[in-house]
């Protein structure tokens, strides 16, 4: 694993996060911002947040008479005073995500260019990621993740080459996720994070190529109410050659619709019923990763990395069922990608080529508090 600069994107957030939690509180905002924090709920956001008026304060002033404003109609809470300044930028940056995610996803009948045999592919999937402010322009955001991909390959899989073939087996990535976000100005938002992890089928003792570092950082700026320009880079393994790549993209709202790009990683559009509740979503992502492999021989245990990549294209559906409870799907087909596979024997002849297209699903369900 290339994970030596990563470790300086560990210590940038850090240091980074503490500056956030030190975020002075802004003064008034001219912007009516309504809508919720991260994946939170919309309704409600604005209800009761009084206006300022020319002499400032809470009241309204109707010629000579004031008239105040109850002062248990205010939320002063910190949460209360985040959502008015910075509520309605993040219900927008983003389409909706839940803050806590499992999964479950297959590929059917894959194969790899040039080898005989095929594969199914199940991939089970835990995801969360918690906000937790600490001033009303920035928050920590803290949670870990479990993915799975359990291989289960047909009798000449892996055969090209070697007397025989690869057996079934489960390649995971797990770690923690640690990162922060903060406002700049009212329409200059920045987050990153770094998730130390493991990558690996874990079929021998962890070894320092077991651990990796992927890590991300995204610049936001609102150019417009419904217009958000995005740039950044990030780190991982998902291409061979290029684990540091810069990120460029925006997210679009039309009313309903919706357009996210963020290249070159994912594209989506989306159209939504008008309480947001309902969306119809079309898109397309590229996933990967590399893993470190292990293998039982006279020798003692032998490693090697194995990598694999997958561009998919998707339709999908997302209702939001409550307010703190969604479900998902998605059907669509793997129309390229990359596979370098090994035993993790030094003479394995790698399974190694192009993915051939075949057909994709995805089942999930959220959680957001």
């Amino acid at each position: 694993m290339q994970n030596q600069s990563a470790r300086v994107v560990l210590g940038a957030c850090l240091f980074a996060a503490s500056l956030a939690a030190q975020a002075p509180a802004p003064s008034n905002s001219s912007d009516p911002s309504t809508g919720a924090f991260a994946a939170a709920t919309t309704a409600g956001a604005d209800s009761g947040l009084a206006k300022a008026d020319a002499t400032g304060g809470t009241g309204l002033l109707r010629g000579k008479q004031r008239f105040e404003v109850p002062q248990d109609s205010v939320d002063y809470t910190l949460r209360g005073l985040f959502l008015t300044h910075h509520g309605d930028f993040m219900r927008l940056r983003e389409r909706y995500t839940p803050q806590v995610e499992i999964a479950g996803r297959t590929i059917m009948n894959g194969r790899v260019m040039n080898d005989p045999g095929s594969f199914n592919l199940l991939g089970y999937d835990f995801d969360a990621n918690l906000p937790a402010l600490v001033s009303t322009d920035g928050y920590l955001s803290v949670g870990g993740y479990y993915k799975a991909r359990r291989y289960m390959t047909s009798r000449n899989f892996g055969r090209r080459g070697n007397t025989g073939g690869l057996s079934d087996d489960t390649l995971v990535s797990t770690g923690i996720r640690l990162g922060f976000g903060t406002f700049i100005n009212d329409n200059v938002h920045l987050e990153a994070q770094v998730a130390p992890s493991v990558f690996s089928d874990f079929d021998g003792p962890l070894k320092h190529q077991d651990y990796d570092f992927p890590a991300h950082a995204l610049l936001t700026v609102r150019t417009i109410p419904n217009f958000f320009f995005k740039v950044g880079a990030r780190y991982n393994q998902t291409f061979e050659d290029a684990p540091w790549l810069p990120l460029l993209g925006f997210s679009w709202v039309i009313d309903n619709f919706r357009i996210d790009v963020l290249a070159p990683q994912s594209i989506e559009m989306s159209l939504w019923t008008d309480d947001q509740k309902f969306g119809f979503l079309v898109g397309g992502y590229v996933s990967g990763a590399e893993y470190r492999v292990h293998t039982d021989s006279p020798f003692g245990d032998q490693t090697a990395n194995a990598r694999v990549q997958e561009c998919i294209v998707y339709l999908g559906m997302l209702s939001r069922l409550t307010e703190n409870l969604s479900f998902g799907g998605k059907v669509g087909c793997v129309v390229a990608g990359d596979y370098n596979l090994t035993s993790g024997s030094p003479t394995y002849n790698r399974v190694n080529g192009q993915l051939e297209p075949a057909l994709f699903g995805e089942l999930s369900m959220g959680l957001s508090f």
